[in-house]
């Protein structure tokens, strides 16, 4: 729309003043179709000025040449040479534009080397100086914007080197936690199941009391499970292309194992999450099928996933007891609306429904837990993605 308004007001000035010129200028040369097929070229070059600013110099340098040879009256029709030149220089067009400039001035020196005369000489001292103020603005403005293109460039440099060296400490520090886990909990964990397996196999063989088997066993099949747990948390501190994180994909397998009759329904449009959610779906789903298990006393469960347009929910419900009273047997489910605790960690301890709202949390969504509206019990976290 600039280029249209500029190319339709300079054709009125151009046209008008050349017509006009004629009243004060009887000696010059009629406008005729020839001249009026050079206004208009030069005009109408002036719309190649946002793509092909070297083209628009190079139409209107040679119809203002040839305006200027034909003896056509002097008028405003240099207009348009001089704007094509700036804009040359200007977008970084430098050799175009000041070849163009050069030859600008060239014609009419070299016509009055041909003509001497002190009127001639002066007007090309006048037009030399008018393209020199078209060029070296021209210049201050390409100079003007290399120095913020650089500047732009710098400052996303910069940012992109902070976000790098965030980055790498963060990777550091993953790894610090992970070789720290790996070299001392690790064999820490080790060493007890290893231990408490040959304990339970020595009070097998004296015939100890069935009490102390049971506890071993117990602490051995705990050190075990302790185990694996911490190896998909290395898996996440220190990813390994070749044992990803679980996550999604791992439901159907999850269901199917987890002890109780489990179906799992998908909703909405699946697609590809953030490895921190598709985390964070998975345990949430591990938790609560094991929560259930453990303390709900459910003959069966669901497990929803919905894909939203601005992130995935995911729902678990049971048959079994419901939210427990205080010190009932499924204190597991004292979590309510998603806010902490309220009421016992179950049986053994744990804090199952908290950890699951923390790490819901960190991955910037929320959690809530109550009972479900026909019995039993319902988790439902939502993760943006």
């Amino acid at each position: 729309m600039r280029t249209l308004a500029l190319v339709c007001g300079m054709a009125l000035v151009v046209l008008y003043s050349t017509v006009m010129a004629y009243d004060n200028q009887p000696g010059a040369t009629p406008l005729d179709p020839p001249g009026y097929a050079l206004l208009c070229a030069a005009v109408l070059a002036l719309a190649w000025l946002p793509r092909r600013p070297e083209a628009a110099l190079a139409v209107t340098a040679a119809s203002t040449a040839a305006l200027f040879a034909f003896g056509y009256a002097y008028a405003f029709w240099p207009a348009p040479v001089l704007i094509a030149l700036f804009a040359t220089i200007a977008t970084g067009r430098r050799a175009a534009g000041w070849a163009g400039a050069a030859f600008l001035v060239a014609v009419p020196a070299v016509a009055a080397v041909m003509h001497p005369a002190v009127d001639n000489a002066v007007a090309v001292v006048i037009w030399a100086l008018l393209v020199l103020v078209a060029a070296q603005p021209a210049e201050v403005s390409r100079a003007r914007r290399a120095h913020t293109r650089e500047v732009e460039r710098r400052a996303a440099e910069a940012e992109r080197t902070r976000e790098e060296e965030a980055l790498r400490r963060a990777q550091e520090e993953r790894l610090r936690v992970a070789r720290e886990l790996h070299d001392i909990t690790s064999h820490t964990v080790s060493v007890i199941a290893l231990h408490a397996a040959v304990a339970a196999e020595a009070v097998a063989r004296a015939g100890g009391p069935p009490e102390a088997r049971d506890a071993l066993a117990v602490i051995r099949d705990s050190s075990r499970q302790a185990l694996t747990e911490m190896k998909s948390v290395l898996g996440v501190l220190r990813p390994d292309p070749r044992h990803p994180p679980p996550g999604v994909a791992q439901l159907p397998a999850l269901a199917r194992t987890a002890g109780l009759p489990v179906t799992l329904e998908t909703s909405g449009e699946p697609r590809p999450l953030p490895p921190a959610v598709e985390l964070a779906v998975y345990r949430v789903v591990q938790e609560a099928l094991t929560n259930t298990i453990r303390h709900a006393g459910a003959a069966r469960a669901a497990v929803t996933l919905a894909y939203e347009e601005a992130g995935v929910r995911v729902r678990i419900d049971d048959d079994g007891a419901g939210p427990p009273g205080p010190g009932g047997p499924a204190g597991e489910h004292g979590l309510t609306n998603g806010h902490g605790p309220a009421g016992g960690h179950g049986p053994a301890g744990g804090h199952g429904l908290a950890g699951m709202a923390e790490r819901v949390e960190a991955a910037g969504g929320r959690l809530s837990a109550g009972a479900g509206p026909d019995g039993g019990f319902r988790v439902t976290a939502w993760l943006p993605a």
